[in-house]
């Protein structure tokens, strides 16, 4: 798993709400998070690019942690 950087974590918690699709959803569609993980490589520039589950991933880590903002649909 990669080393999230602490502005990764923030634009991931921005776009995540901009996007307003729960987490639950959002993996559970698989070209949802491929369309999510493709615009958030674009907006922080990470290299190499995030894969989609290690997006998955870190979303997950952070509602567990209650740091992911509530969307509710």
């Amino acid at each position: 798993m990669p080393k999230w950087e602490n502005n990764e974590v923030e634009e991931l918690k921005r776009f995540y709400q901009e996007n307003n699709v729960p987490s639950d959803r959002l993996v559970k569609d698989k070209d949802a998070l491929d369309r999510f993980a493709t615009e958030f490589n674009r907006r922080v520039k990470h290299t190499p690019n995030l894969t989609p589950k290690e997006i998955a991933d870190q979303l997950f880590k952070l509602r567990k942690s209650g740091k992911l903002p509530r969307i509710r649909k």
